[in-house]
Protein backbone atom coordinates (compact mmCIF):
# COMPACT_ATOMS: atom_id res chain seq x y z
CA UNK A 1 0.00 0.00 0.00
CA UNK A 2 3.14 2.20 0.61
CA UNK A 3 4.26 1.98 -2.84
CA UNK A 4 1.22 2.65 -4.30
CA UNK A 5 0.82 5.77 -2.73
CA UNK A 6 4.25 6.70 -2.99
CA UNK A 7 3.74 6.00 -6.89
CA UNK A 8 0.48 8.35 -6.70
CA UNK A 9 2.86 11.31 -5.85
CA UNK A 10 5.44 10.70 -8.10
CA UNK A 11 2.91 10.71 -10.84
CA UNK A 12 1.50 13.83 -9.78
CA UNK A 13 4.88 15.60 -9.95
CA UNK A 14 5.51 14.48 -13.27
CA UNK A 15 2.13 15.45 -14.79
CA UNK A 16 2.59 19.29 -12.97
CA UNK A 17 6.59 19.43 -14.26
CA UNK A 18 6.53 22.06 -17.34
CA UNK A 19 7.26 21.60 -20.33
CA UNK A 20 10.79 22.47 -21.59
CA UNK A 21 12.20 22.85 -25.35
CA UNK A 22 14.23 19.56 -24.42
CA UNK A 23 10.56 17.81 -24.00
CA UNK A 24 9.48 19.27 -27.62
CA UNK A 25 12.51 18.36 -29.06
CA UNK A 26 12.49 14.39 -27.80
CA UNK A 27 8.99 14.74 -29.02
CA UNK A 28 9.69 15.94 -32.59
CA UNK A 29 13.19 14.29 -32.94
CA UNK A 30 13.98 17.20 -34.09
CA UNK A 31 17.10 19.95 -32.51
CA UNK A 32 16.86 21.89 -29.72
CA UNK A 33 18.00 24.67 -31.44
CA UNK A 34 15.65 24.41 -34.51
CA UNK A 35 12.28 24.23 -31.90
CA UNK A 36 14.16 27.72 -29.94
CA UNK A 37 14.37 29.42 -33.26
CA UNK A 38 10.89 28.42 -34.66
CA UNK A 39 9.12 29.64 -31.78
CA UNK A 40 10.67 32.59 -31.81
CA UNK A 41 9.76 32.90 -35.59
CA UNK A 42 13.29 33.15 -36.97
CA UNK A 43 13.10 33.23 -41.05
CA UNK A 44 15.48 30.23 -41.53
CA UNK A 45 13.15 27.95 -40.27
CA UNK A 46 10.64 26.37 -42.60
CA UNK A 47 7.15 26.77 -42.76
CA UNK A 48 5.79 23.04 -42.18
CA UNK A 49 8.10 22.15 -39.22
CA UNK A 50 7.85 25.50 -37.75
CA UNK A 51 3.63 24.95 -37.75
CA UNK A 52 4.17 21.74 -36.59
CA UNK A 53 6.47 23.14 -33.82
CA UNK A 54 3.74 25.51 -32.42
CA UNK A 55 1.12 23.09 -32.36
CA UNK A 56 3.21 20.14 -30.82
CA UNK A 57 4.14 23.20 -28.07
CA UNK A 58 0.28 24.47 -27.66
CA UNK A 59 -0.73 20.93 -27.34
CA UNK A 60 1.96 19.70 -24.85
CA UNK A 61 0.84 23.01 -22.56
CA UNK A 62 4.42 25.08 -23.51
CA UNK A 63 5.49 28.17 -21.60
CA UNK A 64 8.45 29.50 -22.08
CA UNK A 65 10.86 30.63 -19.48
CA UNK A 66 10.37 33.76 -19.44
CA UNK A 67 14.09 34.59 -17.07
CA UNK A 68 15.49 32.78 -20.38
CA UNK A 69 14.07 34.84 -22.69
CA UNK A 70 14.77 37.94 -21.03
CA UNK A 71 18.63 37.15 -21.40
CA UNK A 72 18.42 36.32 -24.92
CA UNK A 73 15.75 39.54 -25.86
CA UNK A 74 17.26 41.76 -22.71
CA UNK A 75 13.36 42.55 -22.05
CA UNK A 76 11.58 42.28 -18.74
CA UNK A 77 7.71 42.00 -20.27
CA UNK A 78 6.70 44.28 -17.26
CA UNK A 79 5.45 47.62 -17.97
CA UNK A 80 5.40 49.81 -14.67
CA UNK A 81 2.37 52.06 -13.83
CA UNK A 82 3.22 54.32 -11.04
CA UNK A 83 0.23 56.47 -9.44
CA UNK A 84 -0.09 58.71 -6.76
CA UNK A 85 -1.31 57.41 -2.97
CA UNK A 86 -4.56 58.76 -3.42
CA UNK A 87 -7.90 56.28 -2.33
CA UNK A 88 -10.00 58.32 -4.62
CA UNK A 89 -8.02 57.75 -7.51
CA UNK A 90 -8.41 53.79 -7.41
CA UNK A 91 -12.20 53.88 -7.00
CA UNK A 92 -12.75 56.71 -9.78
CA UNK A 93 -14.67 55.38 -13.21
CA UNK A 94 -12.35 56.72 -15.67
CA UNK A 95 -9.18 55.62 -14.06
CA UNK A 96 -10.73 51.95 -13.93
CA UNK A 97 -11.97 51.79 -17.44
CA UNK A 98 -8.31 52.96 -18.53
CA UNK A 99 -7.14 50.13 -16.61
CA UNK A 100 -9.64 47.73 -18.07
CA UNK A 101 -8.09 48.32 -21.59
CA UNK A 102 -4.66 48.49 -20.66
CA UNK A 103 -4.87 44.86 -18.42
CA UNK A 104 -6.76 43.43 -22.03
CA UNK A 105 -3.91 44.81 -24.35
CA UNK A 106 -1.15 43.61 -21.64
CA UNK A 107 -2.48 40.08 -21.43
CA UNK A 108 -3.14 39.39 -25.26
CA UNK A 109 0.55 40.36 -25.65
CA UNK A 110 1.80 38.73 -22.37
CA UNK A 111 3.12 41.39 -20.40
CA UNK A 112 2.35 41.82 -17.18
CA UNK A 113 1.44 45.32 -15.22
CA UNK A 114 3.41 46.71 -11.99
CA UNK A 115 0.86 49.14 -10.68
CA UNK A 116 2.68 51.16 -7.72
CA UNK A 117 1.59 54.23 -5.92
CA UNK A 118 3.49 56.71 -3.62
CA UNK A 119 2.95 59.85 -2.51
CA UNK A 120 3.36 62.85 -4.97
CA UNK A 121 6.47 64.38 -3.50
CA UNK A 122 8.17 60.80 -3.81
CA UNK A 123 6.85 58.89 -6.90
CA UNK A 124 9.95 60.10 -9.15
CA UNK A 125 11.86 57.63 -6.58
CA UNK A 126 9.81 54.61 -7.91
CA UNK A 127 10.81 55.62 -11.58
CA UNK A 128 14.13 55.98 -10.34
CA UNK A 129 14.82 52.41 -9.13
CA UNK A 130 12.76 50.77 -12.10
CA UNK A 131 15.34 52.45 -14.40
CA UNK A 132 18.30 51.87 -12.73
CA UNK A 133 17.27 48.34 -12.13
CA UNK A 134 15.98 47.61 -15.55
CA UNK A 135 12.96 45.51 -14.16
CA UNK A 136 10.38 47.07 -16.30
CA UNK A 137 10.68 47.84 -20.51
CA UNK A 138 8.61 51.05 -20.06
CA UNK A 139 6.23 53.45 -17.98
CA UNK A 140 2.83 54.48 -18.82
CA UNK A 141 1.95 57.98 -17.39
CA UNK A 142 -1.53 59.47 -17.03
CA UNK A 143 -2.97 63.00 -15.87
CA UNK A 144 -0.27 64.65 -16.91
CA UNK A 145 0.40 68.16 -15.73
CA UNK A 146 2.33 71.26 -17.29
CA UNK A 147 6.11 70.73 -16.33
CA UNK A 148 5.49 67.14 -15.51
CA UNK A 149 8.49 65.83 -13.39
CA UNK A 150 7.85 62.46 -14.46
CA UNK A 151 8.07 62.91 -18.18
CA UNK A 152 10.77 65.15 -17.96
CA UNK A 153 12.82 62.66 -15.41
CA UNK A 154 11.75 59.42 -18.43
CA UNK A 155 12.79 61.92 -21.67
CA UNK A 156 16.37 62.23 -19.74
CA UNK A 157 16.68 58.29 -18.67
CA UNK A 158 15.71 58.03 -22.85
CA UNK A 159 13.11 55.23 -21.33
CA UNK A 160 10.12 53.69 -23.57
CA UNK A 161 6.86 55.23 -21.66
CA UNK A 162 3.49 56.69 -23.02
CA UNK A 163 1.19 59.38 -21.47
CA UNK A 164 -2.33 59.62 -21.22
CA UNK A 165 -2.94 63.00 -22.69
CA UNK A 166 -0.03 65.48 -23.32
CA UNK A 167 1.54 68.51 -22.43
CA UNK A 168 3.68 70.76 -24.13
CA UNK A 169 6.24 68.82 -24.75
CA UNK A 170 4.35 66.26 -26.29
CA UNK A 171 6.52 66.35 -29.83
CA UNK A 172 8.60 64.63 -28.28
CA UNK A 173 6.89 61.27 -26.94
CA UNK A 174 4.35 58.89 -27.21
CA UNK A 175 0.74 59.70 -26.46
CA UNK A 176 -2.85 58.64 -26.68
CA UNK A 177 -5.78 61.49 -26.29
CA UNK A 178 -9.00 62.47 -27.29
CA UNK A 179 -9.08 65.95 -29.50
CA UNK A 180 -10.32 67.79 -26.47
CA UNK A 181 -9.54 71.37 -28.05
CA UNK A 182 -11.55 70.47 -31.15
CA UNK A 183 -14.26 68.37 -29.48
CA UNK A 184 -15.20 71.56 -27.05
CA UNK A 185 -14.48 74.51 -29.36
CA UNK A 186 -17.09 72.49 -31.41
CA UNK A 187 -19.14 72.01 -28.45
CA UNK A 188 -19.64 76.09 -27.58
CA UNK A 189 -20.11 76.81 -31.64
CA UNK A 190 -23.18 74.12 -31.86
CA UNK A 191 -24.82 75.73 -28.28
CA UNK A 192 -23.91 79.44 -29.69
CA UNK A 193 -25.65 78.74 -33.13
CA UNK A 194 -28.53 77.05 -31.19
CA UNK A 195 -29.39 80.43 -29.58
CA UNK A 196 -28.10 79.19 -25.95
CA UNK A 197 -26.02 82.89 -25.02
CA UNK A 198 -25.88 81.82 -21.13
CA UNK A 199 -23.60 79.03 -20.50
CA UNK A 200 -21.73 77.25 -17.45
CA UNK A 201 -19.08 74.57 -18.26
CA UNK A 202 -18.23 72.62 -15.53
CA UNK A 203 -15.10 71.04 -16.24
CA UNK A 204 -12.28 68.94 -14.69
CA UNK A 205 -9.85 69.85 -11.95
CA UNK A 206 -7.92 72.37 -14.13
CA UNK A 207 -4.47 71.40 -12.81
CA UNK A 208 -4.18 68.62 -15.42
CA UNK A 209 -3.42 69.39 -19.37
CA UNK A 210 -6.52 67.95 -20.37
CA UNK A 211 -8.97 70.11 -18.65
CA UNK A 212 -6.75 73.28 -19.91
CA UNK A 213 -7.12 72.40 -23.30
CA UNK A 214 -11.09 71.93 -22.98
CA UNK A 215 -10.99 75.07 -21.57
CA UNK A 216 -9.06 76.09 -24.75
CA UNK A 217 -11.27 74.76 -27.08
CA UNK A 218 -14.68 77.24 -25.38
CA UNK A 219 -12.69 80.23 -25.55
CA UNK A 220 -11.52 79.80 -28.72
CA UNK A 221 -14.90 79.44 -30.02
CA UNK A 222 -16.20 82.51 -28.17
CA UNK A 223 -13.19 84.61 -29.54
CA UNK A 224 -13.74 83.20 -32.92
CA UNK A 225 -17.56 84.35 -32.62
CA UNK A 226 -16.50 87.84 -30.97
CA UNK A 227 -18.23 86.97 -27.81
CA UNK A 228 -17.16 88.14 -24.37
CA UNK A 229 -15.33 85.20 -22.17
CA UNK A 230 -17.98 85.53 -19.82
CA UNK A 231 -20.59 84.21 -22.07
CA UNK A 232 -19.55 81.00 -20.78
CA UNK A 233 -18.67 80.90 -17.06
CA UNK A 234 -16.50 77.70 -16.14
CA UNK A 235 -16.26 75.86 -12.81
CA UNK A 236 -13.57 73.60 -12.22
CA UNK A 237 -14.05 70.39 -10.32
CA UNK A 238 -11.00 68.65 -7.89
CA UNK A 239 -9.90 65.07 -9.19
CA UNK A 240 -11.98 62.80 -9.60
CA UNK A 241 -14.38 64.49 -11.23
CA UNK A 242 -17.81 62.75 -10.34
CA UNK A 243 -18.09 64.04 -7.09
CA UNK A 244 -18.21 67.53 -7.87
CA UNK A 245 -20.96 67.61 -10.37
CA UNK A 246 -24.43 68.28 -8.26
CA UNK A 247 -22.62 70.54 -6.22
CA UNK A 248 -21.15 72.61 -9.04
CA UNK A 249 -24.59 72.82 -10.39
CA UNK A 250 -25.96 74.02 -7.79
CA UNK A 251 -23.90 76.84 -7.73
CA UNK A 252 -24.04 77.62 -11.48
CA UNK A 253 -27.82 77.50 -11.40
CA UNK A 254 -27.73 79.91 -8.16
CA UNK A 255 -25.43 82.52 -9.53
CA UNK A 256 -26.91 82.71 -13.25
CA UNK A 257 -30.05 82.31 -15.36
CA UNK A 258 -27.99 80.32 -17.23
CA UNK A 259 -29.41 78.71 -20.23
CA UNK A 260 -27.21 75.73 -21.04
CA UNK A 261 -24.39 73.54 -18.85
CA UNK A 262 -21.77 71.44 -21.21
CA UNK A 263 -20.19 68.73 -18.32
CA UNK A 264 -16.76 67.55 -18.73
CA UNK A 265 -18.05 64.10 -17.37
CA UNK A 266 -21.12 62.26 -18.04
CA UNK A 267 -20.93 61.14 -14.44
CA UNK A 268 -20.49 64.58 -13.14
CA UNK A 269 -23.38 65.19 -15.65
CA UNK A 270 -25.78 62.48 -13.97
CA UNK A 271 -24.90 64.02 -10.31
CA UNK A 272 -25.54 67.60 -11.78
CA UNK A 273 -29.23 66.12 -13.06
CA UNK A 274 -30.44 65.84 -9.75
CA UNK A 275 -29.77 69.11 -8.84
CA UNK A 276 -31.45 70.77 -11.66
CA UNK A 277 -34.66 68.44 -11.01
CA UNK A 278 -35.04 70.26 -7.47
CA UNK A 279 -34.85 73.64 -9.85
CA UNK A 280 -37.18 72.34 -11.83
CA UNK A 281 -34.67 72.75 -14.77
CA UNK A 282 -35.20 70.06 -17.11
CA UNK A 283 -32.61 68.98 -20.18
CA UNK A 284 -34.25 69.28 -23.01
CA UNK A 285 -37.04 71.61 -22.20
CA UNK A 286 -35.67 74.62 -20.25
CA UNK A 287 -32.06 74.17 -20.39
CA UNK A 288 -29.55 72.33 -22.76
CA UNK A 289 -27.19 69.59 -21.45
CA UNK A 290 -23.78 68.71 -23.41
CA UNK A 291 -21.51 66.26 -22.05
CA UNK A 292 -18.22 64.31 -22.19
CA UNK A 293 -19.03 60.25 -22.72
CA UNK A 294 -16.15 58.29 -21.83
CA UNK A 295 -18.65 55.06 -22.51
CA UNK A 296 -17.92 54.34 -18.84
CA UNK A 297 -18.99 49.87 -18.89
CA UNK A 298 -21.44 51.03 -16.09
CA UNK A 299 -22.56 53.64 -16.45
CA UNK A 300 -25.91 53.39 -18.62
CA UNK A 301 -26.80 56.69 -20.57
CA UNK A 302 -29.65 55.70 -22.31
CA UNK A 303 -32.52 57.03 -20.40
CA UNK A 304 -30.92 60.66 -21.17
CA UNK A 305 -30.34 59.68 -25.04
CA UNK A 306 -32.70 62.62 -26.83
CA UNK A 307 -32.17 65.15 -24.16
CA UNK A 308 -28.39 65.57 -23.65
CA UNK A 309 -25.87 66.16 -26.33
CA UNK A 310 -23.03 63.75 -25.76
CA UNK A 311 -19.73 63.87 -27.27
CA UNK A 312 -18.64 60.61 -27.08
CA UNK A 313 -15.33 58.43 -27.37
CA UNK A 314 -13.90 54.97 -25.63
CA UNK A 315 -11.48 55.20 -22.61
CA UNK A 316 -11.09 51.77 -22.98
CA UNK A 317 -10.11 51.78 -26.09
CA UNK A 318 -7.38 54.10 -25.31
CA UNK A 319 -6.26 52.26 -22.63
CA UNK A 320 -5.86 49.14 -25.00
CA UNK A 321 -4.29 51.42 -27.29
CA UNK A 322 -1.96 52.71 -24.86
CA UNK A 323 -0.48 49.40 -23.99
CA UNK A 324 -0.46 48.19 -27.67
CA UNK A 325 1.92 51.31 -28.67
CA UNK A 326 4.17 51.15 -25.56
CA UNK A 327 5.08 47.65 -26.48
CA UNK A 328 5.52 47.84 -30.00
CA UNK A 329 7.90 51.07 -28.68
CA UNK A 330 9.62 48.70 -26.93
CA UNK A 331 9.73 45.90 -29.29
CA UNK A 332 10.55 47.79 -32.01
CA UNK A 333 12.51 50.61 -31.27
CA UNK A 334 9.89 53.02 -32.71
CA UNK A 335 9.54 57.01 -32.39
CA UNK A 336 7.26 58.25 -30.94
CA UNK A 337 3.66 57.11 -31.79
CA UNK A 338 0.70 59.28 -31.23
CA UNK A 339 -2.95 58.36 -31.73
CA UNK A 340 -6.38 60.79 -31.20
CA UNK A 341 -9.16 58.00 -29.99
CA UNK A 342 -12.07 59.29 -32.21
CA UNK A 343 -14.81 61.19 -31.02
CA UNK A 344 -18.75 61.69 -31.81
CA UNK A 345 -21.17 63.31 -31.54
CA UNK A 346 -25.07 62.46 -30.70
CA UNK A 347 -27.12 65.61 -30.28
CA UNK A 348 -30.39 65.93 -28.52
CA UNK A 349 -33.18 65.87 -30.11
CA UNK A 350 -34.11 69.61 -29.95
CA UNK A 351 -30.42 70.53 -31.20
CA UNK A 352 -29.93 71.64 -34.99
CA UNK A 353 -26.67 69.90 -35.28
CA UNK A 354 -25.88 71.51 -39.15
CA UNK A 355 -23.25 73.62 -37.73
CA UNK A 356 -20.97 71.11 -36.87
CA UNK A 357 -20.38 70.29 -41.52
CA UNK A 358 -19.25 74.12 -41.75
CA UNK A 359 -16.69 74.00 -38.49
CA UNK A 360 -12.94 74.12 -39.73
CA UNK A 361 -10.72 70.56 -38.50
CA UNK A 362 -8.57 72.58 -35.42
CA UNK A 363 -4.91 70.97 -35.57
CA UNK A 364 -4.33 71.76 -31.83
CA UNK A 365 -1.21 73.41 -31.24
CA UNK A 366 -0.21 71.57 -27.77
CA UNK A 367 3.20 73.50 -26.76
CA UNK A 368 1.31 76.76 -27.10
CA UNK A 369 -1.91 76.02 -25.44
CA UNK A 370 -0.82 74.53 -23.16
CA UNK A 371 2.28 76.76 -21.93
CA UNK A 372 -0.34 80.07 -22.17
CA UNK A 373 -3.13 78.17 -20.35
CA UNK A 374 -0.65 77.86 -16.79
CA UNK A 375 -2.38 79.58 -13.86
CA UNK A 376 -5.64 80.23 -16.23
CA UNK A 377 -8.35 78.77 -13.53
CA UNK A 378 -11.18 80.96 -13.63
CA UNK A 379 -13.06 79.78 -10.67
CA UNK A 380 -11.72 78.45 -7.58
CA UNK A 381 -12.28 74.17 -7.21
CA UNK A 382 -14.82 72.46 -5.22
CA UNK A 383 -13.20 70.14 -2.37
Amino acid sequence: MQQQDNFRVKKRKDNNRSVTIKDLSAQLNLSITTISRALNNYPDVGKDTKRRIIKTAQELGYRPNKNAQRLVTKRTQNIAWVQADNDDKFVDPHFVEVMAGVLRGAREKNYDIILSSDTQQEQLNIYDRYVKDNSVDGFIVDLPQENDQRIRYLLEAEKPFIVHSRDSLCENYSWVDIDNVGNFYKLTHLFIANGLKKIAFINGDNKYTFAQARQNGVEMALRELDLPLSTVKIYNATHPMANAGFQLTKRALAEDNIDAIIYSSALMAVEGNAALIRENRIAGKNIAIASMDDMLNYLDLSQYEGSFTFIRSSLRDAGEKLISSLIQQCEEKTPPLQTIIPSYFILADNIDGSILENLPKLIADYPNIIGNMKNNAKESSII
